[in-house]
């Protein structure tokens, strides 16, 4: 590593290049917790307003050259009295942006919460934020504030505001004849909606002449929309989820739906109280977490290469996802991928055979060293040597929400 580091980065090869890549971001990142260190202790003696500025943000802005938004967020990171953020920068773990991520959720927690739950939740996003990016973490942070909401209100608040879900829509016509709209849904209208034109936004595959989709994305949903509303005019015709019209998959307690006790976590990240689920299930067909009965067959063997529908619901439970450490893509984004290659190695469409990945992450088994396995019903991805040379097994944190946390 020594030698490399002195090298010019043209004559580095392909591994060492993306070593020193890896090697350089962890020393400024090791870098980076030593300056909060001297900003905490520069907040502590108060050294802003005793050389003229306001407080220590101002004081790293007039000194240091940084953005307000900057110095605000080191002030925050640095002051914020959380033990695992700070060690995992300090051992360069962790970026900035995900400690600011995670600080800007703690910060929100109710007074109620008691400390070793507080310090639970800490080491939930902190451990999730050591394998994936700064927005992931986010949206595990917005699913820990939620959990927070749920639990400071009384079941009879929670009812009473579930009784009128937040549902706005406001539209004015152009001078040109368009139609403008903005508005907002509660969370189930959202994912349905979602549902909804998600598949029918996909873009068009390349024309006769190779060319691929030209529209945008917003274009595509735009059209989505517009398709939707064309099926809406005709009741009869309206889209069905794969040949049924409700398809819910369930892995809550029957006790604890009959009686309609806590929260349940969805295979899609959210949570929502056993109460709103009942509701949801009055007109859907429900499916039991362990799938195979009314003949349907989960092992296919070498009888057929794509997975059947019952397959992909099961791995749907098993994996909640792209199952690539760090990826937050849901089980519809993804497709069942063969984890001993199909063509190639003689692999089965079984389900210990079988994981889900997203588009994006599936070029990586094949064009960027990982290799995937299954332990014990978990998918495990091995990272490159250039990337860990002990080639350390890692599973997907991402879909776990807060406080239902399988063991690592």
């Amino acid at each position: 590593m020594a030698e490399t580091e002195q090298t010019a980065a043209w004559q580095l090869s392909d591994g060492e290049l993306a070593s020193m890549l890896c090697a350089t971001e962890k020393r400024l990142r090791i870098a980076y917790a030593r300056n909060l260190e001297l900003v905490a202790e520069a907040d502590r003696r108060g050294l802003g307003p005793s050389n003229g500025c306001r407080d220590t943000a101002a004081f790293l802005v007039g000194n240091l050259r940084v953005s307000w938004q900057e110095a605000r967020a080191r002030v925050a990171i640095a002051t914020s009295g959380l033990p695992l953020v700070r060690a995992a920068l300090a051992a360069g773990e962790i970026a900035a942006e995900h400690a600011a991520e995670i600080v800007a959720v703690l910060a929100q927690a109710p007074g109620t919460l008691e400390t070793p739950q507080l310090a639970e939740d800490e080491a939930t996003l902190v451990a999730l934020a050591r394998q994936a990016i700064p927005s992931t973490v986010r949206k595990a942070g917005q699913r820990l504030l939620a959990y927070w909401d749920l639990e400071r209100k009384e079941p009879k608040d929670r009812e009473e505001e579930l009784a009128r879900p937040k549902r706005e829509f406001r539209y004015h016509w152009t001078r040109d004849g368009r139609l403008r709209f903005s508005g907002e849904f509660d969370s189930e209208t959202g994912r349905l909606a979602e549902d909804l034109f998600v598949p029918l936004a996909k873009p068009e595959p390349k024309d006769e002449h190779g060319e691929p989709d030209a529209r945008t994305t917003a274009e595509r949903q735009g059209d989505a929309v517009a398709a939707i509303f064309e099926l809406a005019a005709r009741a009869e015709d309206l889209p069905l989820r794969a040949g049924e019209r409700a398809v819910a998959t369930v892995t809550v307690q029957l006790e604890d739906l009959r009686r309609e006790a806590g929260s349940v976590p969805l295979d899609n990240g959210d949570t929502m109280t056993t109460s709103q689920l009942r509701r949801l299930l009055c007109d859907a067909k429900i499916y039991p977490a362990v799938l195979g009965g009314e003949g349907q067959v989960l092992d296919l063997g070498r009888a057929a290469r794509t997975a059947t529908s019952a397959q992909r619901r099961a791995l749907a439970i098993r994996d909640k996802g792209c199952t690539r450490p760090g990826c937050d893509r849901g089980p519809k984004w993804t497709t069942p991928h063969h984890i001993i290659f199909w063509a190639t190695q003689g692999g089965k469409t079984n389900l210990n055979d079988l994981a889900l990945v997203c588009e994006r992450c599936h070029h990586l088994i094949h064009h960027g060293g990982w290799d995937i396995r299954l332990d014990r019903g978990v998918v495990y991805w091995i990272p490159p040597a250039w990337l860990d040379p002990q080639r350390r097994p890692l599973r997907n944190k991402a879909h776990d929400p807060p406080r239902f946390q399988a063991a690592a």
